[in-house]
Protein backbone atom coordinates (compact mmCIF):
# COMPACT_ATOMS: atom_id res chain seq x y z
CA UNK A 1 0.00 0.00 0.00
CA UNK A 2 1.24 3.30 -1.10
CA UNK A 3 2.51 6.36 1.76
CA UNK A 4 -0.80 8.25 -0.01
CA UNK A 5 -3.27 4.97 0.88
CA UNK A 6 -1.83 4.26 3.88
CA UNK A 7 -2.97 8.15 5.11
CA UNK A 8 -6.50 7.25 3.52
CA UNK A 9 -7.16 4.62 5.30
CA UNK A 10 -5.70 6.06 8.71
CA UNK A 11 -7.81 9.17 8.19
CA UNK A 12 -10.89 7.14 7.04
CA UNK A 13 -10.56 5.24 10.52
CA UNK A 14 -9.89 8.52 12.18
CA UNK A 15 -13.45 9.76 11.02
CA UNK A 16 -15.22 6.34 11.51
CA UNK A 17 -13.55 7.39 15.16
CA UNK A 18 -15.10 11.03 15.24
CA UNK A 19 -18.74 9.37 14.41
CA UNK A 20 -18.59 6.85 17.23
CA UNK A 21 -17.65 9.37 19.57
CA UNK A 22 -20.04 11.94 18.37
CA UNK A 23 -18.04 14.65 17.15
CA UNK A 24 -13.92 16.01 16.59
CA UNK A 25 -14.28 18.08 20.19
CA UNK A 26 -15.55 14.76 22.35
CA UNK A 27 -13.06 12.80 20.40
CA UNK A 28 -9.99 15.55 20.84
CA UNK A 29 -10.87 15.16 24.38
CA UNK A 30 -10.68 11.16 24.51
CA UNK A 31 -7.32 11.74 23.50
CA UNK A 32 -6.24 14.52 25.51
CA UNK A 33 -6.16 17.28 23.52
CA UNK A 34 -8.47 20.78 24.48
CA UNK A 35 -11.09 20.36 21.86
CA UNK A 36 -10.96 18.90 18.21
CA UNK A 37 -8.99 21.13 16.05
CA UNK A 38 -6.36 18.89 16.13
CA UNK A 39 -8.41 16.22 14.75
CA UNK A 40 -9.79 18.62 12.58
CA UNK A 41 -7.02 19.16 11.12
CA UNK A 42 -5.90 15.08 10.56
CA UNK A 43 -9.16 14.71 8.69
CA UNK A 44 -8.74 17.57 6.46
CA UNK A 45 -4.84 16.33 5.71
CA UNK A 46 -3.31 19.69 7.18
CA UNK A 47 -1.69 16.88 9.71
CA UNK A 48 -0.91 13.19 8.93
CA UNK A 49 -2.12 10.21 11.32
CA UNK A 50 0.84 9.50 13.01
CA UNK A 51 1.52 6.30 14.58
CA UNK A 52 1.72 8.14 18.44
CA UNK A 53 -1.89 9.11 17.71
CA UNK A 54 -2.66 5.34 16.44
CA UNK A 55 -1.11 4.00 19.29
CA UNK A 56 -3.04 6.43 21.46
CA UNK A 57 -6.64 5.25 20.04
CA UNK A 58 -5.28 2.06 20.49
CA UNK A 59 -4.71 2.27 24.17
CA UNK A 60 -8.51 3.57 24.43
CA UNK A 61 -10.95 1.23 26.14
CA UNK A 62 -12.32 -0.63 22.89
CA UNK A 63 -10.27 0.71 20.36
CA UNK A 64 -7.37 -2.00 20.38
CA UNK A 65 -6.61 -2.35 16.81
CA UNK A 66 -8.99 0.49 15.26
CA UNK A 67 -6.44 1.15 12.51
CA UNK A 68 -5.94 -2.35 11.45
CA UNK A 69 -6.64 -3.46 8.08
CA UNK A 70 -9.02 -6.11 9.88
CA UNK A 71 -10.70 -3.99 11.70
CA UNK A 72 -13.50 -3.15 8.99
CA UNK A 73 -14.88 -6.13 8.28
CA UNK A 74 -16.07 -6.48 12.09
CA UNK A 75 -16.32 -3.30 13.35
CA UNK A 76 -19.92 -2.64 14.47
CA UNK A 77 -22.69 -1.67 11.57
CA UNK A 78 -22.21 1.99 14.08
CA UNK A 79 -18.71 2.19 13.31
CA UNK A 80 -18.79 1.64 9.58
CA UNK A 81 -18.25 4.50 7.76
CA UNK A 82 -19.41 5.47 3.88
CA UNK A 83 -16.23 5.81 2.36
CA UNK A 84 -14.24 3.08 1.46
CA UNK A 85 -10.77 2.22 2.63
CA UNK A 86 -8.00 0.98 0.48
CA UNK A 87 -8.65 -2.47 -0.83
CA UNK A 88 -12.21 -2.39 0.43
CA UNK A 89 -14.84 -3.40 -2.41
CA UNK A 90 -16.39 -0.30 -3.40
CA UNK A 91 -19.92 0.63 -5.00
CA UNK A 92 -19.57 3.61 -7.28
CA UNK A 93 -23.02 5.19 -7.35
CA UNK A 94 -23.53 7.70 -9.86
CA UNK A 95 -24.07 11.77 -9.65
CA UNK A 96 -26.89 12.63 -11.84
CA UNK A 97 -27.35 16.33 -12.80
CA UNK A 98 -30.67 16.70 -12.14
CA UNK A 99 -31.38 18.02 -9.13
CA UNK A 100 -34.32 18.36 -6.53
CA UNK A 101 -35.87 21.04 -5.29
CA UNK A 102 -37.18 21.61 -1.69
CA UNK A 103 -39.38 24.54 -2.44
CA UNK A 104 -40.91 25.70 -5.97
CA UNK A 105 -39.09 22.67 -7.90
CA UNK A 106 -36.81 22.67 -10.42
CA UNK A 107 -37.04 21.69 -14.29
CA UNK A 108 -36.68 18.05 -14.94
CA UNK A 109 -33.77 17.04 -17.66
CA UNK A 110 -35.66 14.28 -19.13
CA UNK A 111 -32.54 12.45 -19.60
CA UNK A 112 -30.56 10.82 -16.95
CA UNK A 113 -27.27 12.76 -17.70
CA UNK A 114 -24.03 11.39 -15.58
CA UNK A 115 -21.61 14.01 -13.95
CA UNK A 116 -19.77 11.68 -12.10
CA UNK A 117 -19.96 8.79 -9.25
CA UNK A 118 -18.93 8.52 -5.74
CA UNK A 119 -17.41 5.58 -4.49
CA UNK A 120 -19.09 4.02 -1.43
CA UNK A 121 -18.07 1.13 0.56
CA UNK A 122 -19.76 -1.80 0.09
CA UNK A 123 -20.23 -3.01 3.55
CA UNK A 124 -21.52 0.09 4.68
CA UNK A 125 -24.49 0.25 2.23
CA UNK A 126 -25.18 -3.48 2.56
CA UNK A 127 -24.96 -3.60 6.54
CA UNK A 128 -26.46 0.66 7.10
CA UNK A 129 -28.27 1.52 3.76
CA UNK A 130 -29.57 -2.10 2.80
CA UNK A 131 -31.10 -0.72 -0.20
CA UNK A 132 -33.29 -2.53 -2.73
CA UNK A 133 -30.55 -2.95 -5.21
CA UNK A 134 -27.51 -0.97 -5.38
CA UNK A 135 -27.94 -0.68 -9.05
CA UNK A 136 -30.97 1.54 -8.11
CA UNK A 137 -29.08 3.81 -6.34
CA UNK A 138 -28.73 7.53 -7.74
CA UNK A 139 -26.76 10.56 -6.39
CA UNK A 140 -28.70 14.15 -6.76
CA UNK A 141 -28.21 17.73 -4.97
CA UNK A 142 -31.10 19.14 -3.26
CA UNK A 143 -32.10 22.61 -3.53
CA UNK A 144 -33.69 25.21 -0.73
CA UNK A 145 -34.97 25.06 3.16
CA UNK A 146 -37.88 23.48 2.79
CA UNK A 147 -36.63 20.64 4.34
CA UNK A 148 -34.23 21.69 6.80
CA UNK A 149 -33.05 21.14 9.23
CA UNK A 150 -33.36 17.46 7.96
CA UNK A 151 -30.98 18.10 5.40
CA UNK A 152 -29.75 21.59 4.00
CA UNK A 153 -29.63 23.47 0.61
CA UNK A 154 -26.85 21.89 -0.90
CA UNK A 155 -26.80 18.47 0.82
CA UNK A 156 -26.16 15.58 -1.85
CA UNK A 157 -28.92 12.73 -1.31
CA UNK A 158 -28.89 8.91 -2.21
CA UNK A 159 -31.91 8.14 -3.48
CA UNK A 160 -33.16 4.23 -3.68
CA UNK A 161 -34.87 4.55 -7.25
CA UNK A 162 -36.29 1.23 -6.27
CA UNK A 163 -38.90 1.88 -3.66
CA UNK A 164 -41.58 4.03 -5.77
CA UNK A 165 -44.58 3.63 -3.49
CA UNK A 166 -45.01 5.54 0.10
CA UNK A 167 -48.31 3.38 0.52
CA UNK A 168 -45.46 0.84 1.70
CA UNK A 169 -43.16 2.83 3.73
CA UNK A 170 -43.39 6.80 4.73
CA UNK A 171 -40.73 9.16 3.80
CA UNK A 172 -38.81 11.54 1.79
CA UNK A 173 -39.34 10.99 -1.65
CA UNK A 174 -38.03 12.48 -4.96
CA UNK A 175 -40.87 13.26 -7.28
CA UNK A 176 -41.81 14.38 -10.64
CA UNK A 177 -44.96 17.15 -11.14
CA UNK A 178 -45.57 19.53 -13.63
CA UNK A 179 -42.12 18.89 -15.58
CA UNK A 180 -40.97 19.89 -12.33
CA UNK A 181 -38.13 17.84 -9.44
CA UNK A 182 -39.49 18.00 -5.86
CA UNK A 183 -38.16 16.52 -2.54
CA UNK A 184 -40.69 16.70 -0.29
CA UNK A 185 -41.67 13.99 2.75
CA UNK A 186 -44.61 11.45 2.12
CA UNK A 187 -46.81 9.96 4.80
CA UNK A 188 -50.04 8.12 4.32
CA UNK A 189 -52.58 9.07 6.75
CA UNK A 190 -55.74 7.13 8.59
CA UNK A 191 -58.17 8.12 5.90
CA UNK A 192 -55.05 6.54 3.48
CA UNK A 193 -54.71 9.14 1.29
CA UNK A 194 -51.14 10.50 0.94
CA UNK A 195 -50.17 13.83 2.37
CA UNK A 196 -46.86 15.97 0.78
CA UNK A 197 -45.41 18.01 3.43
CA UNK A 198 -42.17 20.19 4.21
CA UNK A 199 -40.53 19.52 7.46
CA UNK A 200 -39.51 23.19 7.84
CA UNK A 201 -42.09 24.48 10.06
CA UNK A 202 -40.81 27.98 8.84
CA UNK A 203 -42.01 27.10 5.15
CA UNK A 204 -44.59 24.23 6.37
CA UNK A 205 -46.88 23.24 2.87
CA UNK A 206 -49.07 20.26 3.17
CA UNK A 207 -50.92 18.95 0.05
CA UNK A 208 -52.97 15.55 -0.13
CA UNK A 209 -53.10 13.79 -2.67
CA UNK A 210 -56.91 13.01 -3.91
CA UNK A 211 -56.46 11.81 -7.44
CA UNK A 212 -56.30 15.45 -9.38
CA UNK A 213 -52.45 15.15 -9.17
CA UNK A 214 -50.54 13.45 -11.98
CA UNK A 215 -47.40 12.81 -9.68
CA UNK A 216 -44.55 10.32 -10.96
CA UNK A 217 -42.61 9.11 -7.41
CA UNK A 218 -38.92 8.67 -8.82
CA UNK A 219 -37.36 6.96 -5.55
CA UNK A 220 -37.01 7.23 -2.05
CA UNK A 221 -34.56 9.18 -0.16
CA UNK A 222 -32.69 7.09 1.90
CA UNK A 223 -29.53 9.17 3.06
CA UNK A 224 -27.80 12.57 2.97
CA UNK A 225 -24.34 13.59 3.00
CA UNK A 226 -24.36 15.33 6.29
CA UNK A 227 -24.37 11.50 7.86
CA UNK A 228 -28.46 11.18 8.17
CA UNK A 229 -30.27 8.25 7.37
CA UNK A 230 -33.33 9.07 6.18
Amino acid sequence: MSTQNIQDWRVSRLQAMVEREGGKASTGRRLGYRDGAFVGQMLRGERPVTEKTILAVHALPGYAGWFDQSAAATQPVSALTPSPAPGVPAVHVPLLANSGSMGPGTEIQHDDVLVGHIALSEQWVARRLQPTNVAALRFIHAYGDSMSPTFEDGDILLVDTGIKDPKVIDGVYVMAANDRLYIKRVRQRMDKALEISSDNPTVKTVDVLNGDHVIDILGRVIWAWNGRKL
